[in-house]
């Protein structure tokens, strides 16, 4: 990979002004990395791994020359060649304190000159290099690109032909009708997604509606004062506290048709999971018609339940309770509380 990183700096400095500012070899079997002072275009990958690839199809020879350090030279290559010294070979060469009496030079027959003390292959034949797509976008000054060559190269492409064996197998298609495939069931995906969203936008608004209907016949048949009341579901969907949001919403927007004033009232739903553990978590929710009163139950939810965190603004509160919440313990608990406040 040493070989290989010094080839392909080589190249993208030379035919695409774009000189190596940090690289790294990473551990087996990641792939190695550049960074450059620019992304390179597809275009320019392509160029560059194509040029790489030649010269290792050619089989190029790599071979070091030491040269011995004479007191008080750095061992920085000053390019005595009769050609004009790229900007890889001047100032990259040997730290001003080196002490090693002798400068390594590593040559890649017509490609490239550069100091340096690692291994190298003493030829590119079996280097074949594989350059990544550019990042598209960094946030810093340099921009990162992968490359695999090498034995790294064949590891990588033996675990990709699995995976898309393992993924054609499930999907039921040969591995060329793969992507086709995935596309079409990411599609599928979304639009049962979206039929999902729909549904459970139409049940909130159905139980929103209930929920005020049912408030307007307790008035209806001589209930006065607040009118409370606690509503337990199960819901193993991650947006479990966005449809309770939409009852309250739809509870609202009931309430001008029920009657000419907001009569007083106090709504607390709790959203848990079907399956539980002490780690899991319950949405619990209030809305009510006056903001002091649903702070005050909020505070004393929390009192009652250590393990609920939450806070509100105006008539709405909300919060997450962590542990397993029963109907018939936590769920009458919160429910005589709701009484008990009133």
């Amino acid at each position: 990979m040493h070989t290989a990183q010094h080839l392909l700096s080589s190249i993208i400095d030379a035919s695409l002004k774009a000189p190596t500012l940090t690289w790294s070899l990473t551990p087996w079997p990641s792939p190695a990395y550049v960074d450059l002072p620019r992304p390179l275009t597809a275009a320019e990958i392509t160029q560059a791994q194509d040029e790489v690839n030649r010269y290792v199809f050619e089989g190029r020879r790599v071979h070091v020359e030491v040269d011995e350090l004479q007191a008080g030279q750095s061992g920085l290559d000053t390019g005595n060649d009769a050609e004009p010294p790229s900007s890889r070979e001047l100032g990259r060469g040997l730290p001003s304190d080196y002490s090693g009496g002798v400068r390594r030079m590593v040559i890649i027959d017509g490609v490239d000159r550069t100091p340096c003390c690692g291994t190298h292959l003493p030829t590119l034949s079996t280097l074949q290099l594989f350059l990544f797509p550019s990042p598209t976008s960094s946030s810093s000054t340099s921009f990162r690109h992968y490359f695999l060559a090498g034995p790294r190269l064949l590891s990588h492409l033996g675990t990709a032909q699995a995976l898309l064996a393992r993924t054609s197998g499930i999907l039921s298609c040969g591995p060329p009708e793969t992507p086709e495939r995935v596309a079409l069931v990411v599609e599928e995906s979304r639009r049962r997604e979206k039929r999902v969203e729909d549904l459970e936008r139409e049940l909130a608004g159905v139980l929103g509606r209930e929920l005020a209907d049912e408030m307007a016949r307790w008035r209806a048949a001589g209930g006065e004062g607040e009118w409370v009341r606690c509503l337990n579901r199960t819901d193993d969907s991650p947006t479990a506290r966005s449809f309770l949001q939409a009852v309250t919403l739809a509870f609202e927007a009931r309430l001008p048709s029920q009657t000419g004033a907001t009569p007083q009232f106090t709504l607390l739903l709790v959203s848990s999971p079907s399956s539980q553990t002490s780690s899991s978590t319950t949405i619990v929710m209030l809305f009510g018609g006056e903001e002091k009163r649903v702070k005050v139950v909020g505070d004393e939810l929390k009192r009652q339940f250590k393990t609920l965190k939450g806070g509100g603004k105006d008539t709405r509160w909300s919060g997450k309770f962590v542990g397993v919440w029963l109907v018939d313990r936590e769920g009458k608990t919160a429910s005589a509380l709701l009484s008990q406040t009133s």
